[in-house]
C-alpha cells in the first residue's frame, strides 16, 4: 500500500474511532431511592429551535424504543420557558416523573497529526519520496454534553453525566449515538426502567 494512501486511511479510521460517545463522568444521588422512572420529559437546550426539536424528537424516539414513555418538551415548554409559575404548571401537566435535560457544556477544536514516512525499499526511491512526504493534519471539534435527570416530584437532580463525542452536523445520527450510550447507563444505574 502506498504510504500516502495508508496515512489517509489511518487518519480516517482514527476519526471514526473517535466518533464513539465517551462517558467522562457520572453521578447519582445516593439518597434517591427510586423506583426507576418510566415517564420522561426530554429537554434539549439549544438556541436553535430546529436543533432542539431534532434532538428531542430523536432522543424521545430512542427512549420509546427502550420501553420508556418519553415526550418532547417543545410540545410543553416554549423556548425560554416563560415565568417560573407557568413552567411549573406546564411540567406538572405533562404527567412526567422526571425531566431529562441535555446541554452543550463546551466545544474544543482538536488537531490530529498523522506523519507518514516514505516507503522503504531501495534507497533512491525512498530518498525521492522522503522529501515529498508531509504530515496529514485533520481538525475536528469535540463536543462535551451534560445530561441531567431531575425528579419532578422533589425538583432535585438525581443523576448527571458528561459525555464527549466528535461534532456532527447530522443531529439525529449524533443523538442516536448518544442514546446508545446514555440509555443503557440510565437503566444500569436504576434511573429508568
Amino acid at each position: 500500500m502506498r504510504p500516502l494512501r495508508f496515512a489517509v486511511l489511518l487518519a480516517a479510521s482514527a476519526l471514526v474511532a473517535c466518533s464513539a460517545v465517551t462517558v467522562t463522568n457520572t453521578w447519582k444521588d445516593p439518597s434517591w431511592a427510586g423506583p426507576p422512572v418510566s415517564n420522561v420529559l426530554v429537554l434539549g437546550i439549544a438556541k436553535s429551535d430546529t436543533n432542539r426539536r431534532l434532538f428531542e424528537d430523536t432522543l424521545a424516539e430512542q427512549l420509546h424504543a427502550a420501553g420508556v414513555t418519553a415526550e418532547e418538551s417543545y410540545a410543553v415548554i416554549p423556548i425560554g420557558g416563560g415565568s417560573q409559575e407557568k413552567l411549573i404548571e406546564l411540567v406538572k401537566n405533562s404527567g412526567a416523573q422526571a425531566l431529562l435535560a441535555t446541554r452543550v457544556q463546551r466545544v474544543e477544536q482538536k488537531t490530529n497529526e498523522m506523519t507518514s514516512g516514505p516507503a522503504y525499499g531501495r534507497f533512491y526511491a525512498w530518498y525521492g519520496n522522503a522529501w515529498s512526504m508531509s504530515p496529514e493534519l485533520t481538525q475536528y471539534d469535540v463536543v462535551t454534553l451534560e445530561t441531567s435527570v431531575w425528579d419532578l416530584k422533589t425538583e432535585k437532580i438525581i443523576w448527571s453525566t458528561t459525555t464527549e463525542n466528535v461534532s456532527s452536523t447530522n443531529i439525529p445520527q449524533a443523538v442516536r449515538q448518544l442514546a446508545s450510550t446514555l440509555i443503557p447507563k440510565l437503566k444500569s444505574d436504576g434511573v429508568i426502567r
